[in-house]
């Protein structure tokens, strides 16, 4: 893509706007080009904003320059989600705060740019934690982790972060400042009166859902744990969640799962879960793969929180380590084709065996 015409205007202004760091350099933007995939797009610069001021100024000139910009948390997307020709705004620096902790109502108020695994150590002491746990937890933002409607391995368990999006504060792409949270029948009517973008959103998202309802729900995958295209199946009726469906029209709903199409997140208001007071693991062995697979539905039976398989690869790779081989002996009976870890949460170690127990039986 050709360099807009308008850019050094844009920088121009920007710069006179801003308190942070707006850096065109080619170190810079190379630092920037690259994420935890395998592309590498050179950004037209970098801004790394002081204030929510500086991020405003960033997304109002951008609109009036027409100049693209991505917002972007720690750059562990694997599909190239936070590299493009574009400005790169990087709210991981500054942006990390958790604002407050209701842990009676069981929800936090969060900057985007917040790890989430800091956030879950700050968790810890109410009892508390994000459901959905990416692998990237050490370094992935919440802001990053909910445009990408991220999961993990308990997805069984807490679904995708898409279910715990509550609210959400964001700038669209004219610099419009808006929060977006649960809308009853009436509320909705009022928003879709309002003048200017916002209201058109709320008209256009609404006339999308009733008349593309039978186009959406026929066009979109039956399985719940997706993060690809637009999340328009959480405005009808009929999709399939495997987390309690609010009813209520959220456009937060969309913009979570975005990729940062669709507006700048400044803040989220997230639904929380309570850490498990006990974990147990059950290790099944199997001789064929295909039997692991067909095994599946009926361990989904016994409630599990989680269930990772191990190939025959990965085990062979490690007999290979001698410190694994150690600690593989120590669970893996024989050599099987391939195992199944099972994992369960539980109140008390009586639940637990309770859950092994009814492995057992299946």
């Amino acid at each position: 893509m050709p360099t807009p015409t308008a850019l050094p205007d844009y920088f121009h202004d920007l710069n006179q706007r801003i308190g942070g760091a707006l850096r065109t350099d080619a170190y810079s933007r190379t630092l920037y080009s690259t994420d935890a995939s395998s592309y590498q797009v050179m950004p037209l610069g970098v801004l790394i904003p002081r204030t929510l001021d500086d991020v405003h100024a960033a997304v109002e000139l951008s609109h009036k320059y027409r100049i693209p910009i991505l917002a972007r948390g720690a750059g562990t997307s694997l599909a190239g989600q936070t590299v493009n020709e574009a400005v790169i705004i990087d709210l991981s620096q500054q942006f990390d705060r958790i604002l407050e902790v209701n842990a009676e109502e069981q929800w936090a108020r969060v900057q985007p740019g917040l790890v989430l695994d800091v956030f879950n150590a700050n968790l810890a002491k109410y009892g508390l934690q994000f459901g959905p746990d990416p692998a990237s937890s050490n370094r992935a933002t919440v802001g990053g982790i909910s445009s990408n409607n991220s999961t993990g391995a308990h997805s069984i368990l807490y679904g995708v972060t898409t279910d715990h999006v509550l609210e959400m504060d964001v700038l669209l792409s004219d610099g419009t400042s808006t929060h977006l949270a649960p809308l009853t029948p009436e509320q909705l009517a009022q928003y879709k009166q309002k003048p200017g973008l916002e209201g058109h959103l709320y008209r256009t998202v609404d006339e999308i859902a009733h008349r593309g309802a039978a186009t959406i729900l026929a066009g979109t995958p039956r399985h719940w744990r997706r993060c690809g295209g637009y999340n328009l199946d959480r405005f009808i009726d009929g999709a399939n969640f495997n987390w309690p469906r609010d009813p209520r029209f959220n456009l937060s709903k969309l913009v979570s799962g975005s990729e940062g199409s669709l507006a700048v997140i400044t803040e989220l208001k997230l639904n929380l879960v309570p850490r498990p007071k006990k974990t147990g693991l059950a290790i099944v062995h199997f001789d064929d793969p295909r039997a692991a697979l067909a095994s599946v539905p009926i361990l989904l039976e016994v409630e599990p929180s989680a269930i990772e398989m191990q190939d025959n690869m990965g085990l062979t790779l490690c007999r290979e380590v001698p410190t694994y081989a150690r600690l593989l002996s120590s669970f893996v009976v024989g050599t099987p084709a391939c195992i199944l870890i099972v994992e369960f949460y539980g109140e008390s170690e009586a639940e637990l065996e309770a859950k092994l127990a009814r492995l057992k039986d299946h």
